[in-house]
């Protein structure tokens, strides 16, 4: 991997040995107590720690028992499924466990990839830093290794990074691959046209992106500073830069091409979903370094960390970014003596080199500070480069500012390791205090990036999931209650640790769960859930609610099925998570026998009835809301409308050929359908002009007996401003509408949204509390758009009024609630709510939703409106359309199998 003595493979075996040796004991004693609970807990505050175990399990498992794409998962958010391709997978942490999951168990396994992070992170910097010395000239062998060493102590062990392991954040504690790219990024600048160092630094590039992908956008930025600089450096002393550009463009294509199976499953859904990488600013401001925080010890420190306490930012989330005072002095003093001592022509080569260091540990450090300067938790204003760069696709997915730090400490590192060796040459000059002084700073390092006892999580499975594996067949979906999905922004559910444990315990049971945690995802895959018919009564029991004896009474008509649906057949209870009404709610509405207690826990077996002979879809109805998967818009007058060119249906079978049959309109001439099932063609059709019934036979072989995924394709797609079924009179106000409306509201706890659909496109600002569009009552133009914060902004309800009142009289209204709206909603607001044509009052009603399309002017009570809590309120005028095109509406559809009568 080395050549002409500066390489790995260059070096003394028994150095480098006791090298890594002495990282790994740091390891041991620097993650103090893990070694003392290696088999039972895991680094972590309980939050991502137990989804981040769960992503080894996941990785062998589902490439050595399911033999599928690890990427494509639906054993969470079953049985829509999540691309993991959006998730922190951590996939060649994933690989390397494999073996050691077989050995050791997958609770060990995680733990010692968690180390084997700081000693590779360590090494690889001691690496970086040892051939930066030689460059430099330091030829003092024991000297310069000491100061090569001290750089990979804190690359390795700094107190940023220490953070995000005791966040259980193990995803951005891999950053162990990023010396080892830059290492063989200079060694090609240095010997361009070498084809080793192009394949090494792309080799280390694709680990580091397997590992954290965030990490490699950094290292991708780190790039283009490094061939600027080596573009300026040419140009001044006249070499050419040919070789150079081929060398980068031959990293960026192998790059490229290992990352392609991400990228596949990226780009599809991207190209559906639109950019789902960032929801409004992200958090940025939120997760940005406080310049503060540059200066005080964090809070994990075992002797100063109550300091933090005296200040006012915002230090919990990895936010506190500490460098220490001995780092920065021993930089200072490396990049002083070098740039001092460079004085001769001859001499400016390290002094640039050094330069350099100091630049990218300029630029980063001001990329962690995000969008604008905060200075102890108050935002001066002050706008910094990360909001440019937040512009950037895929660059723009990074939502933690402060995570460049891994980017600072490493330039930081290097410049470290040049103090040292000045210092150790002054001491070779008779300079007897300059030793001590070293060794003093370094000893002064360790102890400021201390980060002690580092917290544990207890990853022992309880024991109700150990009895399902061993008393229940490990078939069918398992409902783990409470119930969550979380992303990157924002849960849906229970916020509590106990969702990402139920993550965890998939494990050890193996069975698909409706829940789960990814990090970034199309809205569906939160809102199906909330709208399905039980499973939102279960959210809302969960989430503190009551729910009356009528809701009780028509779940306990439906539970059956919608249990056949998701095919669970147990379902385990934590009573102190899901509150005292859910055990009731349960034993009273659904099909189950009680199998198992404990003081924590409560188990249940489900009777679920056999697989229908029979399935109805019928648009509206609450059952056939969970048939409706991807490529569907909102039902509307008995029709609902296909919106993409490949739609999924979700359809329980019994096995056996059925006959489909539908009523289908389609806009215009030349529409064909074509119906997959399996991976095969069943049959395709051409949809007439306007509605016409059709039918097709679906054989035997293609037919599972449960869940059958069923893919309308449609080579057609129509403008949705285009078309108009029935009219679209807003409600009892006199208006009929030019555009097609749909107007969508959902609280905290269902959904978060407030959005607003002008003829398929989203107009909305989608913030929390009152969302308005004002729009133009003959022609559908919007002519005004705002967002109303009632929740904490103390003007906003007066603000709302105003907005309202002040729209001309029979302009068309559009209102969506999001989030939280009902705190601060005063009289005033209320009144010019009713002045619309609605008659909803969310005064009292926490986080409920409220869904209003109106006229101004019009009376109370007649205007088209929805409010609730249990779930999204949804209301329409004309067609159901939320994407801009439409392919086909469809009517009722039939599955029925063959030889019998539909009803």
């Amino acid at each position: 991997m080395g050549g002409g003595g500066t390489g790995i493979l260059g070096k003394r075996w028994s150095t480098q040995a006791l090298i890594v040796g002495a990282y790994v004991l740091l390891a041991l004693a620097l993650t103090w107590p893990l070694v003392m609970h290696f088999g039972s807990h895991v680094p972590g505050n309980g939050v991502d720690d137990p989804p981040l175990t769960w992503n080894l399990w996941w990785v062998q498992y589902a490439l050595l028992r399911l033999g599928q794409n690890p990427f494509a998962c639906d054993y969470l958010f079953y049985p829509l499924g999540i691309n993991l391709a959006f998730y922190t997978l951590t996939v060649l942490n994933g690989l390397l466990s494999i073996p050691w999951q077989g050995l050791l168990g997958l609770v060990p396994a995680s733990n010692l990839l968690l180390l084997s992070s700081f000693v590779l992170s360590g090494y690889g910097a001691f690496l970086l830093a040892d051939h930066l010395l030689r460059r430099e000239g330091e030829r003092a062998g024991g000297e310069r290794l000491a100061a090569a060493f001290a750089a990979g102590l804190l690359y390795a062990f700094a107190s940023s990074k220490m953070a995000y392991a005791a966040l259980g954040q193990w995803n951005i504690a891999s950053s162990q691959w990023v010396p080892f790219y830059v290492l063989y990024l200079l060694r090609m600048g240095e010997e361009p046209g070498r084809r080793r160092y192009p394949l090494l630094a792309a080799l280390f590039l694709l680990f580091q992106a397997y590992a954290e992908l965030t990490y490699a956008s950094f290292l991708v930025l780190f790039t283009v500073l490094w061939a600027i600089w080596q573009g300026v450096q040419c140009l001044r002393s006249g070499r050419p830069l040919r070789r150079l550009v081929l060398d980068l463009a031959l990293v960026g294509a192998i790059f490229l091409l290992g990352l392609a199976p991400v990228l596949a499953m990226m780009l599809p859904d991207m190209w559906l979903e639109g950019d789902i990488f960032v929801q409004g600013s992200g958090f940025a401001d939120v997760f940005s370094a406080d310049l503060l925080g540059f200066f005080v010890p964090t809070m994990y420190h075992p002797f100063l960390g109550s300091l933090v306490g005296r200040f006012d930012f915002d230090h919990s989330v990895g936010q506190h970014i500490y460098l220490g005072y001995s780092v920065l002095a021993l930089a200072a003093v490396g990049l002083l003596f070098w740039k001092r001592g460079a004085t001769a022509p001859e001499e400016r080569g390290p002094s640039a080199r050094v330069g350099f260091w100091a630049l990218s540990a300029f630029v980063f450090w001001l990329l962690t500070l995000g969008p604008s300067l905060r200075v102890n938790g108050q935002d001066t204003g002050l706008p910094l480069p990360f909001a440019l760069l937040a512009q950037l696709p895929f660059f723009k997915g990074n939502r933690y500012p402060s995570r460049y730090s891994v980017m600072l400490v490493l330039s930081l590192a290097m410049l470290v390791a040049f103090g040292l060796a000045a210092l150790g040459q002054r001491r070779r000059a008779g300079r007897r205090g300059a030793g001590w002084l070293a060794l003093l700073l370094v000893g002064l390092m360790l102890f400021e990036h201390l980060s002690l006892p580092l917290p544990l999580s207890d990853m022992r499975v309880p024991p109700v999931y150990r009895f399902l594996k061993a008393e229940l067949p490990a078939e069918g979906t398992l409902l783990d209650l409470p119930l969550a999905w979380r992303n990157g922004f924002r849960v849906t559910g229970t916020q509590h640790p106990i969702i990402m444990f139920s993550q965890y315990y998939q494990s050890l049971h193996q069975r698909p769960i409706l829940g789960g945690n990814t990090s970034r995802n199309p809205p569906l895959k939160f809102q199906y859930f909330t709208e399905a018919p039980v499973i939102n009564t279960l959210i809302a029991l969960e989430t503190g609610h009551q729910v009356g004896p009528d809701i009780v009474a028509g779940d306990r008509e439906l539970a059956a099925d919608v249990l056949r649906f998701f095919d669970i057949g147990a379902i385990v209870v934590h009573p102190a998570q899901t509150g005292p009404e859910m055990v009731p709610y349960l034993q009273a509405t659904m099909p189950v026998e009680r199998v198992y207690e404990d003081a924590e826990t409560v188990a249940y077996r489900v009777d679920l009835p056999p697989w229908p002979a029979e399935w109805q879809v019928e648009p509206g109805e609450p059952l056939s809301r969970l048939s409706y998967a991807e490529g569907w818009g909102r039902p509307s007058e008995g029709r609902i409308w296909a919106q993409r060119r490949r739609a999924r249906l979700l359809v329980p079978l019994n096995g056996e050929r059925q006959r489909f049959s539908f009523r289908a309109y389609a806009p215009g001439e030349g529409q064909r359908l074509a119906v997959e099932m399996s991976g095969r063609t069943i049959g395709e059709l051409d949809l007439s002009p306007g509605w016409a019934d059709y039918e097709l036979e679906l054989p035997a072989d293609v037919v599972a007996e449960g869940l059958n995924e069923i893919w309308l394709r449609f080579e057609t797609l129509y403008p949705a401003e285009g078309v108009a079924l029935n009219d679209r009179a807003v409600g009892q106000t006199g208006l009929e509408s030019p555009v097609n409306l749909v107007v969508e509201s959902a609280g905290q706890e269902v959904g978060d949204f407030g959005l607003i659909y002008v003829d398929g496109r989203q107009v909305s600002p989608n913030e929390r509390g009152y969302n308005v569009v004002v729009l133009d009552p003959k022609s559908g133009a919007v002519r005004a758009v705002a967002a109303f914060d009632t929740h904490l902004d103390e003007g906003a309800s007066q603000a709302l009024a105003g907005f309202l009142n002040s729209a001309p009289q029979g302009s068309l209204v559009a209102v969506a609630v999001a989030d939280e709206a009902s705190r601060l909603l005063g009289e005033e607001a209320v009144a010019a709510l009713r002045g619309i044509g609605a008659t909803g009052d969310l005064r009292g009603r926490f986080r409920w939703g409220q869904a209003i399309i109106g006229v101004r002017g019009a009376p109370p009570g007649s205007a088209v409106e929805a409010v609730g809590w249990r779930r999204p309120q949804v209301i329409t005028v004309g067609e159901g359309a939320t994407e801009p095109r439409l392919a086909a509406a469809f009517g009722g559809m039939r599955f029925v199998v063959v030889g019998t009568t539909a009803n």
